[in-house]
């Protein structure tokens, strides 16, 4: 099937995701591994039309484009024209992989990977989030865990039932997992996650994950820079003793998961805005910046994408 084909309407997941295309059990020891065995199984099966662009895009021992959805599942993603048209393989390892020969923590168990033309990104983008936003779930990732075939795979209704939507969404293009922090939380512990992940704003959220403001690093400049010229110590006692509440942003636009990309785009656009909270049913579930828009749905390289932890 052509993506011409695919375009316009609503795709089921069984359309692309075959039985031939599941690894289960997946005999693999590290995360690259169990790329590696993927992208052969779909070289195997005649999908992927030029294996040797493929194998240079995956030369190193570490695979660089990951979504980690929850702690068992990753989700590995790349445009490339070493395929013609969207493919997915889905591998289930016995045991916790590690995410390179040299790593020694697990990461996951389920891996899944999404392989695109370059000229299918709404198609990509829409896979990879519809995917995301069902193995998230734990009750459908135990019975992949439990799966002991392809046949025990394709028949679980969650997978079954999985549908890729024609139109892009902000679920589709956001990052799902986010740093956020409480308006009672010490202004260091900002300070420092903004250091230590190159962040430039952070959601403030209540106790059930409503967004109540922002933290920008705008914010924490204006709050302290009266103190830029006193005594050092000065400035480390006013750290220690702020809050989140005193300096962040309360004036917030949030936008719902479930909104048009293309609205949402303009938006950021007109307003000149650079990052906004997604909500759904009000409370935090990502985060959007124009450079996931850039780098995801143009395959432009952009700032660091701003991760949410994700629970």
């Amino acid at each position: 099937m052509t993506e011409s084909s695919r375009a316009g309407r609503e795709v089921r997941l069984t359309e692309i995701l075959r039985p031939e295309h599941v690894v289960a059990p997946l005999s693999a020891a590290s995360v690259y591994e169990a790329v590696m065995h993927l992208a052969q199984t779909l070289v195997g099966t005649g999908d992927i039309a030029d294996p040797d662009t493929l194998r240079r895009k995956f030369s190193e021992s570490r695979v660089r484009d990951l979504i980690h959805v929850g702690d068992r599942v990753l989700l590995p993603h790349l445009r490339t024209d070493a395929v013609d048209t969207l493919q997915v393989a889905l591998g289930i390892a016995p045991a916790p992989l590690r995410e390179s020969a040299d790593h020694v923590g697990a990461v996951a168990q389920v891996v899944v990977l999404v392989l695109a033309p370059l000229s299918a990104a709404d198609l990509y983008l829409q896979t990879v989030a519809a995917l995301a936003r069902v193995l998230r779930h734990d009750r459908v990732v135990d019975r992949l865990v439990a799966a002991r075939s392809p046949a025990d795979v394709m028949a679980i209704p969650e997978i079954r039932e999985i549908i890729i939507e024609p139109r892009l969404r902000v679920r589709d293009v956001m990052t799902q997992r986010v740093f956020r922090t409480t308006p009672d939380s010490p202004v260091q512990e900002v300070l420092d996650l903004i250091a230590e992940h190159r962040l430039r704003a952070i959601p403030v959220v209540g106790e059930d994950r409503q967004v109540l403001g922002m933290v920008t690093d705008r914010d924490l400049l204006r709050h302290f820079l009266p103190g830029v010229q006193r005594p050092a110590d000065a400035s480390a006692a006013a750290w220690s003793e702020t809050r989140v509440r005193d300096v962040m942003s309360r004036s917030v636009i949030c936008v719902s998961e479930d909104q048009a990309l293309a609205e949402v785009t303009s938006m950021l656009v007109s307003k000149d805005i650079e990052r906004l909270p997604v909500v759904h049913e009000g409370l935090l579930t990502g985060f959007l910046t124009r450079g996931d828009i850039l780098r995801k749905v143009f395959g432009f390289a952009a700032s660091p994408v701003e991760p949410v932890d994700e629970e």
